[in-house]
């Protein structure tokens, strides 16, 4: 087949009213980090670090599509192996990263399914009772968010993580971070509508951005899945010593930037089955115990790292 001629092709074919710089959306606007005017974090902190527990759980009779979550169990039903290897964060390995976090006086964010909250209700206790911050996560790592969901379907799953998550332990519940980094495009839309005020699935920055709704502005914050103990340890199979550099050399270039060019955020995102287990929990203590004794750094939860960005960040 011949190409087609100027004249086959509409006058309008070449016009896009949303292409732009970086971008071909409205749900925030273009900008680079190294433009944005240096600034500091309230209390003149120069680094921030959000330190995020994923309290997660597995079906073991999850579905496999849309797709397998990564760390999804991908075996035959019934998988022991795959369904107890997990369930040991939630019975086992959230103990032991409670007593670092606490060694450091670390407030966490706990990004929780709501079906955690309802089946281990002590763990959810000793969350409270910490003064951790609770993020809403999904019901269930077998529930994701896609563009196969219809609209009413995701709005009941976005509903009943969020609603579930305030009754079981009083909190607002403003942050939101989807099972396995998953949305649809009408996602952040029902967060919004649920009262939802920041969100956690987009990683393309370094530092947080707005990000528009048609129920009003969310803020999204930097989540890193780069330096998650589920991808270096878990996806990856990295030895506890590769995870440490890996986050200590993040570490260093941050603080360096922070200095040079205003505030920056390290995010640590941490799962009671993968980094807390026996022979890792003493790398994480080794991470934490430098940052805390760091100049210049402050551990913040998700909302308060929301809070400092809206009250101190330029406004690109």
């Amino acid at each position: 087949m011949s190409p087609a001629s100027p004249s086959q092709v509409s006058a309008d074919y070449f016009t896009y009213p949303l292409r732009g710089p970086g971008v071909d959306h409205t749900r925030y606007g273009h900008r680079y980090l190294r433009a944005l005017p240096k600034f500091e974090w309230p209390g003149g902190k120069r680094l921030l670090i959000w330190v995020t527990v994923h309290l997660e759980h597995f079906p073991m009779d999850m579905p496999s599509k849309p797709i397998t979550p990564i760390g999804g169990m991908d075996r035959p039903y019934p998988s022991v192996w795959d369904f107890s290897t997990r369930d040991y964060g939630n019975r086992v390995g959230i103990f032991r990263l409670m007593k670092v976090l606490d060694r450091y006086g670390i407030k966490a964010s706990a990004a929780m399914n709501s079906e955690v909250a309802e089946r281990y209700p002590f763990l959810t206790q000793e969350i409270l009772c910490r003064n951790w911050e609770v993020m809403a996560a999904g019901v269930d790592m077998g529930h994701l968010h896609h563009s196969q969901l219809g609209h009413d379907d995701e709005r009941a799953l976005v509903e009943q993580s969020v609603l579930t998550l305030r009754r079981l332990t009083g909190q607002a519940v403003e942050g939101w971070h989807s099972p396995a980094f998953s949305q649809s495009a009408v996602t952040p839309e029902l967060v919004a509508g649920a009262g939802g005020k920041f969100i956690a699935d987009w990683i393309n920055d370094d530092l947080p951005y707005a990000f528009a709704t048609a129920h009003g502005e969310l803020t999204q914050l930097p989540l890193s899945y780069d330096l998650s103990d589920h991808k270096v340890l878990f996806l990856q199979n990295m030895a506890v010593r590769d995870y440490e550099q890996q986050v200590n050399a993040a570490f260093d270039v941050l603080d360096a930037e922070s200095s040079e060019r205003g505030g920056r955020v390290l995010s640590l995102s941490l799962s009671p089955w993968i980094v807390a287990q026996p022979s890792r929990i003493k790398g994480l203590d080794r991470l934490l115990s430098r940052f805390a004794a760091a100049d210049g750094v402050a551990f913040v939860t998700g909302g308060e790292l929301a809070a400092a960005w809206k009250a101190n960040g330029p406004r690109a």
